[in-house]
């Protein structure tokens, strides 16, 4: 079997075990990730252009000029899937590895992320970063041969992340720090610094759009992101008291991989041929701990699990390598270190996306009945409803979003939120109001919105 076909393989039986080919074909998407799949004229459509004032994604919003307003949101989970594992397949085909099922697992280890998995779900908001991340990857090996090519690959490929979705730029980070394991010491010095120079300058260019743009030099943090800009003592404190509890969320997320990594780590560092690969590979992770933590102290805001992509990378890649060595015995324990991520990951993947689907079911039974009542009672408009106390509620907002516009997409009809006197009517129907249903009262299909999903 060649390599690419062990790789290949990996991934699509990693995406049949797991239902992550159900996802790409009939995805869930989440509330705030439909709004990258419209027109600007479309009803559910929202102000892209705006958002980079408090988000700074300005490639996404060039990509979404271009492509993403085109593209159906089962081509941008197509997309950003398909971008995500050519990344995983390019930074495996780095570690080098001689047999094919070393390679099948070290692809199968390192696609499973527990973090990544939580992403999936917005496609049209972060498809171009992993396009980003995708060609950075494959094109790295070229770009390092020459001064000349290293250096512009750096500053475009980190700058361009940063433009998209910041996380993904420490991706790259670790793609370098395996590509230059057997780099001099004064090169690695200047790498590192030169990451840091090209993140700083990817930061510098978000606020000067924003500066032209918005006449503000910086990125205007959102109040639900519960910002506390760094002023005294105090605020340090309790910036470093939430980054804290960021770590501990991060550690319970990655459950029992953690422990795997932290054996791969340590055999890697004890071997004397995995210790300068592996010690590496820590450093980009504290590189990635020190970016995302100085965010968090001088903003206060907290980027959530989801966001720490480099946390996988982080407990797969010391596991790679000892499959990459040459020693007998260091080579299995590596494997069975990337076999144990791997069961790991899919456990998680199932998780999630298991959860996620049920949703898409339950409220795709909803819609099928909007679809019914519109046959027998055509010329009635269609109206959402919800419980007052939960429709106040931001996680009842997202519940109403998303199954508006799965609404417009499967019916060609955005329900509109019934009136002050149609929603009284609509309550007054029975007592207590059913929820999740659909019914017809008072002149018009009412789509009794359910309570928030669990995991929401």
């Amino acid at each position: 079997m060649t390599s690419a076909a062990a790789m290949v393989g990996g991934i699509l039986a990693v995406a049949l075990v797991t239902g992550l080919v159900v996802q790409v074909a009939h995805p869930f998407i989440r509330h705030d990730d439909w709004g990258f799949s419209l027109s600007s004229d479309e009803p559910g459509s929202t102000d892209i252009w705006a958002r980079n004032q408090y988000e700074g994604r300005w490639l996404t919003w060039v990509w979404w000029r271009v492509l993403g307003q085109h593209l159906s949101i089962v081509m941008a989970t197509t997309v950003f899937v398909v971008s995500y594992s050519t990344w995983v397949v390019g930074t495996v085909r780095l570690l080098r590895l001689r047999r094919w099922w070393q390679q099948a697992a070290a692809t199968t280890a390192l696609l499973v992320s527990t973090t990544w998995i939580q992403l999936v779900y917005w496609p049209g908001t972060l498809s171009p970063s992993m396009v980003v991340a995708a060609v950075a990857v494959w094109t790295l090996p070229y770009a390092r041969r020459r001064r000349s090519t290293w250096w512009p690959w750096l500053f475009l490929s980190v700058g361009l992340a940063v433009l998209s979705y910041q996380p993904v730029a420490l991706l790259l980070l670790f793609a370098v720090a395996v590509t230059e394991r057997r780099s001099g010491f004064l090169r690695l010095v200047r790498v590192a610094v030169g990451f840091a120079v090209a993140y700083a300058a990817g930061v510098l260019v978000v606020w000067t759009l924003n500066w032209w743009a918005f006449g503000v030099f910086g990125v205007t943090l959102a109040q639900w992101r519960q910002p506390n800009p760094l002023h005294s003592v105090a605020d340090l404190v309790t910036n470093l008291g939430r980054y804290r509890t960021q770590l501990r969320s991060l550690a319970s997320d990655l459950g029992p991989a953690l422990v795997v990594g932290a054996v791969a780590t340590v055999v890697g560092l004890w071997g004397r041929r995995t210790r300068r690969a592996t010690g590496l590979v820590l450093v980009a992770g504290l590189m990635s701990v020190s970016v995302e933590a100085a965010v968090t102290v001088v903003t206060g805001a907290v980027t959530g699990v989801r966001a720490s992509l480099w946390a996988w990378p982080l407990i797969v890649l010391p596991a790679a390598l000892l499959a990459a060595a040459r020693g007998p015995w260091v080579r299995r324990t590596g494997v069975v270190c990337l076999l144990g991520l791997t069961f790991v990951g899919i456990l998680q993947w199932r998780s999630d996306l298991g959860e996620h689907r049920q949703t898409r079911d339950e409220y795709d039974a909803l819609i099928t009945q909007v679809a019914e009542a519109r046959q027998r009672f055509p010329g009635l408009p269609v109206v959402l409803w919800m419980e007052p106390a939960i429709r106040k509620t931001a996680r009842g907002n997202m519940t109403a979003v998303t199954l508006q516009n799965m609404t417009q997409e499967q019916q060609g009809v955005y329900p509109r939120w019934c009136s002050k006197a149609r929603c009284a009517a609509i309550a007054a129907t029975v007592t207590p109001p059913p929820r999740g249903e659909v019914v017809v009262a008072d002149g018009a299909i009412v789509l009794r919105v359910p309570p928030p999903p669990r995991w929401l």
